[in-house]
């Protein structure tokens, strides 16, 4: 179930897939949250191509085998991409930032932000909220090193926030969402990205999940396009279908602000 809010426009509405013609649309780059792997955008990516869509999704962690440093991410995707037209970008969880930083680095027609921080408009970003990173902090081992993302919420009260459990149902689909996640250290947290100044570029927000209440609100407040989905952090691998069709959607949205 979508529930969709924007700013009003005076604009012709362009919510649907056709939105551009086929020559002129740009394309797709979905960028993964750090914490897991490429192949959790993969059923929506295929959803996506299905409907006529050019989409890349960068492997960084294919690529490099480890995972960079934080502060270095967006240099990284940004040299795996080679688009056919000015692509918008399209970032889950912690990767919302990492997409305004790639804003930076390479032409951009929009940033679509996907169930994770509203990022700040300049300045340096950390991962995560303080009180995520405390969360985080508190997981790690005597070496410093932090077990797999899907580790992280064995007891934890927003567990059912994730959607490891229905992922886990597949159990092929759960070992190679598993096998796909890097192992990174305590520190990894303590690094920060300094965020040019992104906010002339036409940006929406996505959620589909209640870990993200506040970053949906604090969107609205700034006058984005916002969609509200009932769902799981880990909607774009569990739910493709109404992912890509909000994915669309809000493509149509921030094609209709140029």
């Amino acid at each position: 179930m979508i529930r969709a809010s924007t700013h009003q426009s005076s604009r012709p509405s362009a919510d649907s897939p056709d939105v551009a013609d086929r020559g002129s649309q740009p394309d797709l780059v979905l960028v993964t949250g750090p914490m897991v792997g490429a192949s959790s955008w993969r059923p929506t990516a295929d959803r996506l191509r299905a409907s006529g869509w050019r989409v890349h999704v960068p492997d960084v962690l294919a690529m490099s085998g480890t995972l960079p440093p934080w502060r270095e991410l967006s240099l990284h995707y940004a040299r795996l991409v080679s688009p056919e037209a000015t692509p918008i970008l399209v970032g889950h969880s912690l990767a919302t930032t990492v997409i305004a930083d790639m804003a930076a680095r390479m032409p951009v027609c929009g940033l679509i932000m996907v169930d994770g921080e509203t990022p700040a408009e300049s300045g340096p970003v950390p991962p995560g909220r303080d009180s995520f990173r405390q969360f985080v902090a508190s997981l790690a081992g005597r070496d410093g090193r932090l077990p797999l993302w899907s580790d992280w919420w064995r007891d934890h009260p927003r567990r059912p926030f994730t959607g490891i459990d229905e992922l886990a149902r597949d159990a092929d689909a759960f070992a190679t969402f598993e096998k796909d996640q890097p192992r990174v250290s305590r520190a990894w947290f303590e690094d920060t990205i300094d965020l040019a100044p992104w906010g002339h570029t036409a940006a929406g927000y996505i959620q589909t999940s209640a870990f993200y209440d506040h970053a949906a609100d604090e969107a609205q407040r700034r006058r984005w396009p916002v969609m509200r989905i009932k769902g799981t952090h880990l909607h774009a691998t569990l739910q493709p279908d109404e992912t890509a069709a909000a994915i669309q959607k809000m493509c149509g949205r921030l094609v209709n602000e140029r």
